[in-house]
């Protein structure tokens, strides 16, 4: 369901947006990453995800979004925990307020991903290995949680 821009932004004003971030690893261990096209946090490594739709679950919005994001499935899917992520917007005016579930996708393999217009560029590394990198601390955290049984 498309919410016509104008609206979108009147209703991030006035109340958090509800959200999934997939934490997706491979077989290797690794975890994959996109960095962000838009705003908020454009310019990020972050974990693939975005908007729950009316009448979706979560679960279902997060297998939805690591199709549409990705181009791939999952074999495993286990919800970790829900988070408050306030990002600063103050340079734009507009803070950003998600009430975002996070859950740990497991996938076979790491093929080429098809990445939609949201994402400039997505990589697989270990954890320890993202660690290294500027990561927002959502994300950092997220990246300690375990994997699905």
């Amino acid at each position: 369901m498309f919410i016509p821009d104008d609206l979108y932004w009147k209703i991030c004003q006035v109340m958090p947006i509800p959200c999934v971030d997939l934490l997706v690893s491979d077989a290797r261990g690794r975890v994959l990453l996109v960095k962000r096209k838009n705003e908020p946090a454009a310019g990020q490594w972050w974990f693939p995800g975005g908007r729950v739709h009316y009448l979706e679950t979560r679960e279902n919005a997060a297998l939805r979004k690591l199709k549409e994001e990705c181009g791939i499935e999952a074999v495993a899917i286990k919800e970790v925990g829900t988070f408050d992520v306030i990002l600063d917007g103050s340079a734009m005016r507009l803070w950003s307020h998600g009430i975002t579930t996070l859950f740990h996708v497991c996938v076979v393999d790491s093929h080429p991903l098809t990445l939609d217009r949201q994402s400039v560029a997505a990589d697989w590394r270990l954890p320890e290995d993202w660690k290294r990198e500027s990561l927002h601390f959502f994300v950092r955290e997220g990246l300690n949680l375990t994997s699905p049984k």
